[in-house]
């Protein structure tokens, strides 16, 4: 079979045409892939933060000392309208403070003590410097609280821990 000097011009015409409209899609297909998304076509599925209190001396079950972590998972869509929304940690750690200095049965377990204030934190209004009270059940999906007691708290050498995590019941 013999091709004419033509039909090789015209063959090999096509062929580059072709290799250069595909390499134009395929630069097209990159760009829109590698290009960065806007922070509006981010989905923020999960949110949190957390803060600690390291060596926090108290009174319970004799004399102790913790180390208390506290995370929380905002509900979706916080800050979004608003980034008031996000809710002040340092008016929480008071409240927290002042639960441990006025909690009232120095025998609970440390489970027991925990539950409560967990419960406190999503139940009771949390005052802040600014003018409004936090009502956390309404701002979190859930709320986690670990209490490692340390070595030699309440004369027992051994380390030992606290988690719970409650969840706001809708409303």
């Amino acid at each position: 079979m013999k091709f004419t000097r033509k039909f090789l011009i015209i063959l090999g015409l096509l062929i580059f045409l072709g290799f250069a409209f595909s390499n134009l899609e395929i630069e097209r297909v990159f760009a829109k892939t590698f290009t960065r998304s806007s922070p509006s076509a981010i989905d923020y599925s999960y949110e949190g933060w957390s803060f600690k209190f390291d060596n926090y001396a108290v009174k319970h079950q004799g004399k102790a000392v913790l180390d208390l972590e506290i995370s929380y998972r905002y509900k979706n869509g916080i800050g979004k309208s608003k980034l008031i929304n996000y809710p002040d940690f340092v008016p929480i750690y008071k409240f927290i403070d002042n639960f441990f200095v006025n909690y009232p049965n120095e025998t609970d377990y440390w489970e027991i003590l925990n539950k409560k204030l967990s419960e406190s934190l999503l139940t009771k209004p949390i005052p802040t410097p600014y003018g409004i009270n936090y009502k956390l059940a309404d701002l979190l999906d859930s709320l986690t609280i670990k209490i490692d007691v340390k070595a030699a708290s309440s004369d027992i050498n051994i380390p030992r821990s606290s988690i719970v995590t409650g969840k706001p019941h809708p409303a």
